[in-house]
C-alpha cells in the first residue's frame, strides 16, 4: 500500500528559494570590455614575434605618422630627433624602428581607438582592467552602456591626440586603454565622492544613479574629490618622469608611462560626463546638489 504522505503536490512552505549572487558583480558592458581586451592579448601571446609587429604596426598610434601626415614635421627632423643625444648603437636601434613603422607606411586614421585594443604586457592589461572595474561600473550603472561606450572611446581618441600633440616625431607605439580607463575615472570623480555615499550601495542601479552630481566648482570643495584628483595628477606625472615604467613583453619594445594620453582621457571624461548624465540628481554651480 502507497504511504499517503507521498501522494500529491508538496506543501507550499512560502520560502523563496536562494538566491546566487554573480561571480562578478559587475555591468555586462564592463564584463565585456574586459573580455574583449583580455581575449585580444591572448591572442597576440600565441603570434609569432614578426606576426605580431604586423599587428602593432597596423592597430597602434604612431606619432610620426600624424606629424608627416599634418605637415607638422618632415623626414629629417624625425631622424634628428630620434638620435639626438643617442650614443650610436642607441641611433642605430632608433633608425631602425623608424624605418620600421614610419617608412612606406599609410596612415591609419582607425588607430586612435585601435590602439587601445592592444597592450604592451600582462602588467599592463590587468592593472587596466582592475582600474576599469573599479571606477567604470559605476559609471555604467550610471550613464547606461551606449552612453558609457561612447564615452570610452571619446577619452581613448582624447588620450591619442594628447600623446601624439606631446611627442610629435615620435616612433614608438602607443598602446593600451588607459586613456579611456582614464576617462571613466574623470567621469565617475563627478559622482562617487558624493557626500552620503555607503561602497555597499555602489553594485545598486539605482543608488548610483541617485547620487548627486559634482559641478566642476563643487569638486573643489569636496576634499576626498579634490584630493583624489590632486593624487591622480600626481601619481602620473611621477609615473610619466620615469618612476614606473612597462616594459613590452610581447613586440620587445620599450614603453614608458603615456601620462600625456592618461591626462587627456581624464579631462574628456571629467567634462563630458554633465552631457550623458542621465540620473535626476544635479549639482548646482556652487557644487549643492538640485534635483
Amino acid at each position: 500500500m502507497s504511504d499517503p504522505k507521498r501522494l500529491g503536490p508538496k506543501p507550499d512552505t512560502g520560502a523563496a528559494p536562494p538566491v546566487r549572487e554573480p561571480v562578478f558583480n559587475l555591468p555586462d558592458v564592463i564584463m565585456l570590455v574586459v573580455s574583449v581586451l583580455a581575449a585580444i592579448h591572448l591572442g597576440r601571446l600565441l603570434l609569432a614575434v614578426q606576426a605580431d609587429l604586423e599587428v602593432l604596426s597596423t592597430f597602434s598610434v604612431v606619432p610620426a605618422r600624424f606629424a608627416l601626415e599634418f605637415g607638422w614635421s618632415d623626414r629629417q627632423q624625425v631622424v634628428r630627433d630620434l638620435v639626438a643625444g643617442l650614443d650610436p648603437s642607441a641611433a642605430t636601434e632608433k633608425l631602425q624602428l623608424a624605418r620600421y613603422f614610419v617608412d612606406g607606411a599609410e596612415m591609419r586614421w582607425w588607430s586612435v581607438l585601435s590602439y587601445a585594443l592592444l597592450h604592451s604586457g600582462t602588467t599592463h592589461i590587468v592593472m587596466n582592467c582592475l582600474w576599469l572595474a573599479v571606477f567604470g561600473s559605476p559609471l555604467a550603472r550610471r550613464i547606461g552602456a551606449g552612453r558609457f561606450l561612447l564615452l570610452f572611446a571619446v577619452g581613448i581618441i582624447a588620450g591619442a591626440f594628447a600623446h601624439i600633440g606631446m611627442h610629435v616625431t615620435d616612433v614608438v607605439p602607443l598602446v593600451g586603454a588607459s586613456a579611456g580607463v582614464s576617462a571613466a575615472t574623470g567621469a565617475a570623480a563627478r559622482f562617487v565622492f558624493s557626500r552620503g555615499l555607503r561602497m555597499d550601495s555602489m553594485s545598486s542601479d539605482a543608488a548610483v544613479q541617485a547620487l548627486p552630481a559634482l559641478s566642476l566648482s563643487g569638486m573643489l570643495w569636496n576634499r576626498q574629490a579634490l584630493a583624489f584628483v590632486v593624487f591622480w595628477f600626481a601619481t602620473n606625472w611621477l609615473f610619466g618622469a620615469g618612476v614606473v615604467t612597462i616594459s613590452g613583453e610581447n613586440q620587445g619594445i620599450n614603453q614608458g608611462i603615456a601620462w600625456e594620453a592618461h591626462i587627456g582621457g581624464f579631462l574628456a571624461g571629467l567634462m563630458l560626463f554633465p552631457l550623458l548624465d542621465r540620473s535626476v540628481t544635479r549639482a548646482d554651480p556652487g557644487g549643492a546638489a538640485a534635483h
